[in-house]
Parts: structure tokens; C-alpha cells; sequence
């Protein structure tokens, strides 16, 4: 078997379809993996990723265009002679999935992840990893599931199933996710398993995770993201009024309605949802916790900058995957793929 310090003297790319901020690749990168492409819809997440990433190339468009799949090929193609590997990652929209949404087994995002494995199919890379919420695999979304599988299997490959807990590697937050490995040899689930153990290491608390930031700034109406800044990106207090203020004030450390649910400074923060709801509040301030509040309880480092509008920036950090739990389950994939 193939040790990873002895792929990590090859030459190994990747390429993140539903990049997202770049968290897997981040993860990719802390290992000596080259990110070469980020796929993504969002405009503001791209922006991110570019502006952490900035050799890769970055795809605004949908893994289902075939002209998305032919560019990712034709950079692959360009980069052949001096790669020895290439592995795709991804972790598409989990909303119509997860716990904190409707989980409708029609929500057309559910058909995301079957696109992500024809993609794969495409693109034909050594390996890959997908990344998804663990509610994944109850029974109404079975279908998607066995859809998402065949593809890959149709493309001679083999996939692995293995659910994981953020927490578990390190992470300050409980943030459980079941990863997809996939490659092109039949590997027991047990010596993924047993790789996996190496890597997880006791979480810090949310007061621990916190520690050395400066108060937090109230976002003012000009707030610009390219210019603003205390040394510290993304680190900015929402305007709160009044009355938010003493409602949150009131709130115990670990309790709360779902929309300011206040953090406790002696545990690991709860997972971190996206969309409407606000992100969870501060344990010792009156108000919801920052963009880089939220970037420390996903181990995201502080120079890495996250771009966009000021309510877009939250629900970046909310959807990324977490680098530690990343950086994991890529080392045990690249054990494992020759």
C-alpha cells in the first residue's frame, strides 16, 4: 500500500465541483494538493474562492453544462503531463437534505448530488470525495442515493460510506457528515476506518476558540468588504436594535429559540445552519456572532477572507465544509488510491 508521504512527492491536482468557499480545497491544499478549478453558482462564494485560490480557475456555472465538464477537461488535459493524479471533490447543496430544512425527497437540489457523481463520471479522475449531511441517507432519499451510487459504479468505480462528526477531528462545533470515498479499486470499509482514527484529536471549546479576537465592530451602512477590516477580516457585528439586544441579553449560555440560540463558552457549538435563520449568538455579548466568529467554529483560519455582501458572507462560512474533517478524509483517500 501506497504511504501518503510517498504520494504526497507525486504531483496530485483537484478540482471542486459546488466549491463553495473553498473549504475542501483549502483541506486539499493543507495537504500539498493543488486546487486547479472551483465550480460554483454563486457569484459571492466564487469571488472567495478566487481570492484564496488565486491560481485556480474558477467556473461560474452548473456541473449539469456540458460546457462546464468539457473546460474542467480541457485544463485537466492541459496539466496531464506534469500531474501524476487527480481527485475531484465536492460537497453540493445539502438543504434538501439536512435536518434544519424540509428534507422533501423532490427538492430539486436533491438531484445535485446524482449530477455531482455524473460529473465525476466525466471527468474520470484517480479518485474522489464527497462530502454531504448525514441526513443523506435516511429512507426517503434512498432513491438519490442508489441514483448517485449506479452512476459511479456504471464508471467503474467503488464508493465508500462513512459518517463523520467535525468534532470528532478537532472542530469546535458538533457538525456530523457522512463522506463519500470513491475509487477506482474495491477497498474495505475498515481500513478507511482505521486511517480515520489516526487524525481525530479532542475539539477546543467555543471560548477557546474565540480567544485573542478584539471586540467586535458594528457593521455600518457603507460597509465595504474589499476595504474594511481591525485586523481581523470579517470581523463585524450585525446592527442589531434594542430590543434584539436585551432579547439576547436575556438568553442562558446553551439555550434559546433557533434564531439566536446562544452559544455555551465551555462546549462545541452546535452545527451551523445557512439561509434565514440568524447565526447563533454571542455567549458573553449581546448579538449574534461575527463572519469570523462563525469562520473559527468551522477551523477556517483567519487569513483566509471571505467575500460578498455582509449576509452572504455568513451562509459561505455556514455551507463549508470544515478543514480539519476535510484534511482527514483526503489523506485516508489518498492512502488508498496507489
Amino acid at each position: 500500500m501506497t504511504t501518503i508521504s510517498g504520494i504526497m512527492k507525486q504531483k496530485i491536482n483537484a478540482i471542486d465541483l459546488c466549491c463553495g468557499l473553498g473549504g475542501l480545497s483549502l483541506a486539499a491544499y493543507n495537504i500539498g494538493i493543488a486546487p486547479i478549478i472551483g465550480v460554483d453558482l454563486c457569484s459571492s462564494a466564487l469571488k472567495t474562492y478566487q481570492g484564496n485560490f488565486a491560481k485556480a480557475t474558477v467556473i461560474n456555472g452548473n456541473i449539469t453544462e456540458k460546457s462546464v465538464i468539457a473546460k474542467c477537461n480541457e485544463i485537466k488535459t492541459k496539466l496531464a503531463k506534469t500531474t501524476s493524479k487527480l481527485i475531484v471533490v465536492s460537497g453540493p447543496p445539502c438543504q434538501g437534505f439536512s435536518m434544519a430544512g424540509p428534507r422533501l425527497a423532490k427538492d430539486p437540489r436533491n438531484k445535485i448530488i446524482i449530477s455531482v457523481a455524473e460529473a465525476i463520471s466525466a471527468i474520470k479522475p484517480d479518485a474522489a470525495l464527497v462530502e454531504n449531511v448525514a441526513t443523506i441517507l435516511s429512507k426517503k432519499h434512498l432513491r438519490a442515493i442508489k441514483k448517485f451510487k449506479d452512476t459511479l459504479t456504471q464508471a467503474d468505480y467503488f464508493i465508500c460510506t462513512i459518517e463523520l462528526d467535525a468534532q470528532d477531528f478537532g472542530v469546535p462545533q458538533r457538525r456530523r457528515r457522512i463522506i463519500f470515498f470513491i475509487t477506482k479499486k474495491l477497498i474495505e470499509k475498515k481500513l478507511f476506518e482505521t486511517e480515520l482514527q489516526k487524525f481525530k484529536k479532542m475539539p477546543p471549546t467555543v471560548a477557546e476558540a474565540f480567544a485573542n479576537l478584539p471586540p467586535a465592530l458594528v457593521r455600518d451602512d457603507l460597509y465595504n468588504d474589499e476595504q474594511h477590516n481591525q485586523g481581523y477580516f470579517n470581523h463585524f457585528a450585525m446592527q442589531h436594535s434594542k430590543r434584539v439586544k436585551k432579547k439576547i441579553a436575556l438568553i442562558e449560555p446553551g439555550k434559546g429559540p433557533m434564531s439566536y440560540r446562544k452559544l455555551d463558552p465551555n462546549k462545541q457549538a452546535g452545527t451551523l445552519i445557512s439561509g434565514h435563520r440568524a447565526p447563533p449568538a454571542h455567549f458573553s455579548e449581546p448579538r449574534s456572532i461575527t463572519v469570523r466568529e462563525a469562520a473559527r467554529l468551522q477551523k477556517i483560519p483567519d487569513s483566509f477572507r471571505i467575500h460578498g455582501k455582509f449576509g452572504a458572507q455568513m451562509q459561505q462560512v455556514s455551507n463549508a465544509v470544515p478543514p480539519p474533517l476535510a484534511e482527514a478524509a483526503l489523506k485516508t483517500l489518498l492512502k488508498n488510491i496507489g
